[in-house]
């Protein structure tokens, strides 16, 4: 196996690890053990635990923003041309195809770095960044986006989490609440 190779099989059984049990459960002789590899192997491709997990969450980071990214492209004519709703539908797809990436950040496992939570602070602002301008964009009058982006995206996330956690918390269920607030809370 080529040494990238390699290196993406360490970080998917570190990942599966941690997404079954949480940080504390990925040992190095666990991890080794799984991955089919010596001890020497991890450090020799991460230097120790601590840069395994930062280059856990740096790739999940970077897929879960690609995956955003995709979210929020321009829609087709077939899709929601509302950005609020689209962004969500694309996010509730991109965590009904990777649900373990999106469990990292939105459901954080028992024992994460500060890495993680310094990776979820900076994807935070950026969302609502995103949030923010496209309220200024379709209602420029707007007393305060900043705050009414924060609360939008403290309702989305609640909804993703929920997608997550919830069973019951399905697609159609989720969407029906948000184009119901969307409805609620915007006069177009």
């Amino acid at each position: 196996m080529k040494a990238e190779e390699r290196r993406e099989q360490i970080l998917d059984v570190t990942h599966e690890i941690v997404d079954a049990e949480g940080f504390h459960a990925a040992t190095p002789a666990r991890i080794a053990e799984a991955a089919g590899v010596t001890r020497p192997v991890l450090y020799q491709q991460f230097g120790d635990l601590g840069g395994l997990f930062v280059a856990l969450i740096d790739r999940e980071a970077e897929r879960a923003a690609k995956q955003f990214t995709e979210a929020i492209a321009e829609p087709d004519e077939e899709a929601d041309s509302d950005p609020f709703l689209h962004a969500f539908d694309g996010a509730l797809r991109a965590i009904d195809t990777h649900p373990a990436t999106w469990r990292l950040f939105l459901v954080p496992p028992e024992g994460a770095p500060p890495e993680l939570h310094q990776r979820v602070a900076v994807s935070q602002d950026g969302v609502r960044l995103y949030l923010t301008q496209q309220l200024l964009r379709l209602f420029p009058e707007l007393p305060d986006p900043d705050y009414t982006a924060r609360i939008i995206f403290a309702t989305g996330r609640e909804l993703l989490y929920l997608r997550l956690t919830d069973p019951e918390a399905t697609n159609e269920r989720l969407r029906s609440v948000v184009r119901h607030l969307r409805t609620l809370t915007v006069q177009d």
